[in-house]
């Protein structure tokens, strides 16, 4: 048609723009986050929207940027709802979002530092989980739920799937897995029907120190005592002083500006803050990608370099799919992109990882303990930074988390999974020629032999060794000292902390804050986000996941909701395993699909 271009040309002009920019440079997408920066509009009841979530990175679409319904815009927006004068109170729709523990927790403390000047901080849910309602309890004087709305009260658990029975009895799959460490457990998804003693001692340390916070935020309320009773439903939640009201949001929404004698309200966070996507034409969409550049990034500022996900060497992606998690030589290129930029004076590692390929963890930490050696790197750890997570999570100058932070799981993995088995029973057989040992080590049909089992062990205590090796060097202490800390164990924050793996206990605005005392920034400095991986990066996502939940459906039959999430992690779990290890290569990575609710 006249006049329009097609979708054709539209890729190939993104293809060709891609080329043209440098990724180390901040864009014009960046969110500069100026949190000291109070944004006075006169009184007004402030409405956080949480029904989208608040999730580490955004994805965006085709012709749209990436959302800024993200956790550090949320910190922000906290941050400068403190600076505030004129509050005469604060909304929270938590909607149905769920949250993880350690992000539930900064942002409870984050709505308890307004409570504690007397503004009043109302929060509604449809439904309250574990960790949202450790949230409200925390920082909300009064909670409200829809009317048929539940509180789960049941405290932190963990359901992890094992494979075993599917694999080698069903499919006649051989796993052959090599750890060291022996609370790693990494084989165990795969080759147990349950967990060993050594590695639920180790979950089960960490989920006590996420009940104990939990607790401690319960205590708050008055109803720790209900930990583990629940779940309680409707009217029983008022009767058990769980809930103080029960109103649809509208009600809430309503309750919140009466109290405030009528005041306007004003959206600071979520859909219909200001901060969601907008929409591109064609040429804005070309210009964004050919052009960078922000104002806040010209002046001198901290830099939040986000790390999500797990952590593999390079990138998978194509044209229209960026690689999901952690790509080590991106990393690279910028942490010594960072160093040279004589704008960034300091740098926070926002993780949330649980690992992955261990020679990318390795040059991800070389990377970051050069831009140490040249400006304060302070870490914050989200919801986790075990084993590779951790790797590079140690290469920093400081490291903040929360109580409910996973952390450690120092140990290395390596093995494959070899389907002659599975497709003997389908009538297709291999033969490999060449190399035995080439063929033993990359080929998903041929089994390991002893010789090659033998070798590949030694290689892994020596990659352990240099894991240890960097963790005593970038955190500046003997390998000795973190003998009770290794061997694949993991830790919540604050034991983390007792061991010498944290230095701080706090979230992400506390990093932040160490970031700019540090560096010498004033606390008004700017701070300004990384770019996301590619503005073309998150077509698909959301469909892949319905579509293993499809396939699962398909083979199994219905899936119980509870259910769903620990099978898809299982499935990301084994995937990321896979591309960790491809071609007899090692790991750092948690040893299991981890979900704690």
């Amino acid at each position: 048609m006249k006049g329009r271009l097609g979708i054709g040309a539209m890729l190939a002009l993104a293809a060709l723009a891609g080329t043209s920019g440098c990724r180390g440079r901040p864009r014009s997408w960046d969110v500069p986050i100026d949190t000291d920066r109070p944004r006075d509009t006169g009184a007004a009841v402030l409405e956080i929207d949480l029904s989208s979530g608040a999730p580490e990175k955004s994805v965006s679409g085709l012709l749209s940027l990436p959302s800024r319904h993200t956790f550090d815009v949320l910190v922000a927006a906290l941050k400068q709802a403190e600076n505030r004068k004129e509050v005469k109170g604060v909304f929270v729709a938590f909607g149905a979002s769920a949250l993880g523990w350690a992000r539930a927790h900064e942002l409870g403390d984050g709505l308890a530092r307004l409570k504690s000047r007397g503004i009043s901080v109302l929060c509604h849910a449809d439904a309250w989980d574990n960790t949202t309602y450790a949230a409200a309890a925390r920082g909300c004087d009064t909670i409200a739920m829809s009317p048929a709305g539940e509180v789960e009260a049941t405290g932190p658990a963990s359901a992890i799937p094992y494979a075993r029975e599917l694999l080698e009895d069903k499919l006649h799959a051989q796993v052959d897995i090599l750890q060291v460490g022996k609370f790693k457990g990494a084989a165990e998804p795969l080759t147990l029907d349950g967990p060993s003693d050594e590695y639920r001692t180790s979950i089960e340390r960490a989920l006590s120190a996420i009940g104990n916070a939990n607790k401690e935020a319960l205590a708050i309320r008055g109803v720790d005592a209900l930990i583990g009773t629940g779940p309680y439903m409707g009217q029983e939640t008022v009767d058990k002083k769980l809930v103080d009201l029960l109103l649809d949001r509208k009600g809430a929404r309503e309750e919140a500006k009466k109290r405030a004698a009528g005041v306007p309200i004003e959206i600071i966070y979520g859909p219909g803050g200001g901060g969601g996507a907008p929409k591109l034409g064609l040429l804005d969409f070309f210009r964004l990608l050919t052009t960078g550049g922000d104002e806040a990034s010209a002046r001198p500022h901290v830099r939040l370099l986000r790390l999500h996900g797990e952590i593999a060497l390079g990138s998978e992606g194509g044209l229209l799919g960026g690689a999901a998690g952690i790509v080590a030589r991106r990393l690279v290129d910028d942490a010594h992109a960072l160093a040279k930029d004589a704008n960034v004076k300091a740098v926070v590692l926002r993780i949330d990882s649980p690992g992955g390929s261990a020679l990318g963890s390795d040059l991800a930490w070389i990377a970051v303990k050069e831009l140490r050696d040249a400006k304060p790197v302070i870490v914050s750890v989200g919801e986790m930074a075990a084993s590779g997570g951790y790797y590079i999570a140690s290469a920093g100058t400081k490291i903040y988390a929360e109580p409910e932070s996973i952390v450690g799981s120092i140990g290395v993995v390596g093995g494959k999974i070899s389907f002659r088995g599975t497709l003997g029973l389908v009538g297709i057989h291999t033969a490999s020629f060449g190399d035995p040992r080439a063929a033993q080590l990359a080929s998903i049909t041929e089994p390991w032999d002893a010789a090659t089992r033998a070798r590949l062990q030694e290689s892994m205590e020596r990659i352990y060794g240099l894991f240890l090796d960097r963790i005593s060097d970038g955190r500046g202490q003997p390998k000795s000292h973190f003998d009770e800390a290794v061997e694949g164990r993991v830790f919540g924050g604050l034991q983390a902390k007792e061991l010498g793996l944290v230095d701080e206990i706090g979230g992400l605005a506390d990093a932040l804050a160490e970031a700019k005392k540090a560096s010498g920034l004033s606390e008004g400095a700017p701070v300004v986000t990384d770019a996301p991986d590619s503005i073309l990066g998150s077509l698909g996502g959301d469909d892949d996941e319905l579509h293993a939940l499809s396939t699962l459906s398909t083979i199994a039959g219905p899936i119980p909701a509870r259910l769903a999430p620990e099978l898809l992690a299982l499935r990301t779990w084994i995937l990321g395993f896979v591309r960790a290890t491809g071609g007899g290569g090692v790991a750092a990575m948690l040893p299991s699909p981890l979900i704690v609710r």
